[in-house]
């Protein structure tokens, strides 16, 4: 069950730690079927479920290689919640460019279009004169699909409730920046 010369969850670990690149491939042959088959279930290609697979793999090298990584699950319960979150990014970005696409091209008149992306201008504008804090947490949050808990380990803040804090603060001064400048009417 664990591949060649691997007795149990902590030695592919540990093989892992070491760079033994073996103990990825078994990994990867080990948790491949589930997470094809949760992708495939979740509106995915065998392409999709083969590139959450890799993104995964790197995610765990990376998280195995950390000095504090303790495994407290099944090597394989762990690989399959960060696949499941990798997805979720993925379907989320592909909901949102689906969205914007139907937008653009069924429910906004031709001489409405240019009016949108203006609007997003404006806003993306904004956002780029926030302090450096509020700008990445942003970011990561609302174009990148990060969530709260990946987002306090990207930069540093003790926890998620630290995170949504500081997000709920940014999101204010934005707001507040904005109206400064303009009325509801200055948008469609």
């Amino acid at each position: 069950m664990f591949g060649i010369g691997f007795n149990s969850d902590n030695d592919i670990v540990n093989e892992i730690k070491r760079g033994n690149e073996k103990a990825l491939v078994t990994l990867y042959k080990q948790n491949l079927n589930a997470i094809k088959k949760f992708v495939l279930n979740n509106s995915g290609t065998i392409d999709e479920a083969q590139d959450v697979m890799q993104e995964t793999l790197i995610a765990v090298w990376q998280n195995v290689a950390k000095p504090e990584f303790l495994l407290n699950v099944k090597l394989s319960t762990y690989v399959f919640s960060i696949a499941k979150n990798q997805w979720y990014k993925q379907l989320k970005k592909k909901t949102r460019f689906k969205v914007v696409d139907v937008a653009m091209t069924e429910n906004i008149r031709a001489d409405e279009a240019p009016m949108l992306m203006y609007d997003t201008k404006i806003v993306s504008d904004y956002v780029n004169k926030l302090d450096e804090t509020c700008r990445r947490l942003l970011m990561y949050f609302y174009f990148d699909g990060l969530d709260m808990n990946t987002i306090a380990e990207q930069m540093g803040f003790a926890n998620s409730d630290t995170v949504k804090s500081k997000k709920y603060q940014c999101f204010k001064k934005l707001e507040t920046s904005i109206k400064e400048h303009f009325g509801k009417d200055d948008f469609i």
